[in-house]
């Protein structure tokens, strides 16, 4: 479990690739625009403090 303040049972996975940095990004800003999002299990506010957890980090292109 996760002691991040988050109120999800799910435990806190990372953004581990910059495809990944991506899709959430991409994800965002649909969300953001208004439109229908693709991911159905994850919040508005993880993605965001996924993103900003990210940020500034050098990643893979893909996750091995």
């Amino acid at each position: 479990m996760s002691s991040r303040g988050s109120k999800s049972s799910r435990p806190h996975t990372p953004i581990t690739s910059k495809a990944q940095r991506s899709m959430m990004g991409a994800e965002l800003a649909r969300r953001r625009a208004g439109k229908e999002g693709r991911m159905e299990g994850i919040t508005t506010g993880e993605l965001v403090s996924h993103l900003r957890e990210s940020r500034g980090k050098k990643l893979p292109k893909r996750a091995k």
